[in-house]
């Protein structure tokens, strides 16, 4: 069964954008260490109602057993470390992951990391959202960070460059 274990920050801005159901894209279960679920929870909103509702669903909270691993992960974020220390012991390549230095880390252990900005790509493609110009913009208006180089790389692949009215 393929799984994905997924961090903090994609869970919070795919859930503002509505958009949760991307994380099932690709695989039967999508997992949440324990420390990303009380990041979630740590503050309520209307991401943390919406990632609540999927847990009652569809969404799984896994549990860190070696937390050795957690040591040598330690210049990571809590909840980026036991994603990436649940994928090494459940043997899960699929993380979603938004920070470089996490993506990084992850890549290293043969993990194969996707972002909160490729899952909205990957969406565009199958054609599950109409406008990925449209999401990134709604990103962006969140505070969520996207490099110019990255915002155009994806819009290139989506096929959405002809669009371009100077939105950043």
């Amino acid at each position: 069964m393929r799984e994905r274990i997924v961090d903090t920050s994609p869970l919070i801005f795919l859930a503002y954008l509505d958009r949760l159901e991307l994380l099932k894209l690709d695989v039967q279960r999508v997992l949440v260490p324990r420390a990303v679920l009380q990041e979630i929870q740590a503050k309520q909103d209307l991401a943390s109602k919406r990632v609540e509702e999927a847990f009652s669903q569809w969404l799984e909270v896994c549990d860190v057993s070696q937390r050795e691993f957690l040591k040598f992960l330690g210049d990571l974020g809590e909840g980026e470390a036991e994603v990436i220390a649940q994928a090494v012991e459940r043997k899960v390549a699929s993380v979603v992951l938004d920070d470089f230095d996490a993506r990084r880390r992850a890549s290293m252990l043969d993990l194969k990391p996707i972002g909160t900005v490729g899952l909205l790509l990957a969406a565009k493609k199958r054609e599950l959202i109409p406008s990925l110009k449209t999401e990134l913009r709604r990103l962006r208006d969140l505070g969520f960070y996207i490099s110019e180089e990255l915002r155009r790389m994806a819009l290139e692949e989506a096929g959405e460059m002809g669009n371009h009215q100077g939105n950043k």
